[in-house]
């Protein structure tokens, strides 16, 4: 009698593909996890939630003032610093805006929107009541009013503006320095370290020669001693007016690319201000784009956890000196596998840039017209107390 022996074959469990697998199912949960409970405008939701636009009122054609500035925010915000004019609403969703610079169209233009930093507002007896007034601010409440001959008080200020402009997710015309989106799919399943140098920018240029660097020149005095005690337990490039040798390294300043930043694992993202929400193209541009690791002073580590790609950058408040930050920076650069555990997010995210400095394209128009588009249109007014919460510094930020 002849017995039939069963084989079964085994196959082995990929551990690593599992991790991996793991890893990226958890990034994207715990990034929806934090921004689920923001609250947005439709338009913030459809930026920061990724809810889906929609529908356009494309039977009007908005027209947009660009209130007394124009020729002056028209250098950002349509040429991006550079000679040609672009389309404000290039890459666009909706297409029925025109913006105007002409003053005389205030009373029958559909929005209307205010550059506060000069502290000054249009002075209308009788205001056209379908119109939206947008107070648009791109500075941290410390800076609101910088460029005024006498900062206006919020009182003076009640009841004028109906609808918000700011870096803030919050605000009904969301316009941040720059965000965190989620990727359809992920690039590589199977997540390899090696293979993550690929997708992180100027990998091949990074130098260990001086590890970090920053581009400065608003010498605030509290920024500038931290950086001058971290500068005893490492070396730091200093490029900018605040440098004593790199002054003219970034000729263009913010007006274009500063090539020199591409070599530097870590980018010292201290804002100039400690305020709510407040992050820049330090962070996005100087930081992410270039390949390096932002390393934060300024915003609240809550605040990085909702806007940021998880595990993608280093916060100053967690350590107790610089010279603590200085050893962990160092120790972290010593091998390549390290380094790029800080860059695992990019097989699940892509921050994008929308300041419209540095080269990149401004998106502030184009989220005016969105917004007329897509918002809620019913009557809405800030008050004192809510142009304080946006305004306010005593509010809103710690220096």
């Amino acid at each position: 009698m002849v017995k039939f022996v069963r084989t079964y074959y085994v196959h082995a469990i990929d551990m690593s593909w599992i991790s991996s697998l793991i890893y990226n199912l958890s990034c994207r949960h715990q990034f929806k996890n934090y921004i689920y409970n923001w609250k947005t405008s439709k338009l913030g939701a459809i930026l920061f939630k990724n809810e889906r636009y929609g529908v356009a009122r494309e039977n009007i054609t908005f027209v947009v003032l660009i209130w007394k500035y124009w020729d002056w925010l028209k250098g950002r915000h349509i040429h991006n610093y550079n000679s040609k004019r672009n389309d404000p609403l290039e890459y666009c969703s909706v297409k029925n805006c025109k913006f105007t610079g002409d003053n005389d169209q205030i009373n029958t233009a559909d929005a209307v929107v205010v550059h506060i930093q000069h502290g000054l507002i249009p002075n209308i007896k009788n205001r056209n009541p379908n119109q939206r007034w947008i107070f648009l601010s791109d500075e941290s409440p410390l800076y609101s009013f910088s460029m005024a001959k006498v900062k206006p008080k919020f009182s003076d200020w009640a009841n004028v503006f109906n609808w918000s402009m700011t870096y803030r997710v919050d605000a009904d015309i969301p316009v941040p320095y720059g965000r965190t989106v989620p990727l359809e799919e992920s690039l590589m399943p199977d997540l390899m370290y090696q293979t993550i140098a690929e997708y992180v920018p100027n990998w091949k240029e990074k130098s260990r020669d001086v590890l970090a660097a920053i581009l400065i020149s608003n010498c605030v005095s509290w920024r500038m001693n931290y950086l001058n005690v971290l500068q005893n337990y490492m070396d730091i490039d200093i490029h900018g007016m605040c440098s004593e040798s790199n002054k003219n390294s970034c000729p263009g300043h913010f007006r274009s690319d500063c090539g020199v930043l591409s070599k530097y694992f870590f980018y010292l993202s201290f804002e100039n201000s400690i305020c709510s929400q407040y992050m820049t193209e330090k962070l996005f541009q100087n930081a992410y784009t270039k390949g390096a690791i932002p390393v934060i002073m300024g915003p609240s580590n809550d605040d990085c956890k909702k806007f940021l790609p998880p595990k993608s950058y280093i916060y100053v408040d967690d350590f107790d000196t610089p010279e603590k930050l200085a050893k962990e920076l160092i120790n972290i650069s010593k091998n390549n596998e390290t380094l790029l555990t800080y860059h695992q997010w990019r097989n699940n995210f892509k921050v994008v840039n929308e300041h419209g400095y540095f080269g990149s394209k401004s998106y502030h128009y184009c989220r005016v017209c969105e917004a007329l588009n897509y918002n809620d249109d019913s009557p809405s007014v800030y008050d004192e107390n809510s142009l304080r919460s946006f305004l306010d510094p005593k509010i809103t930020c710690k220096k």
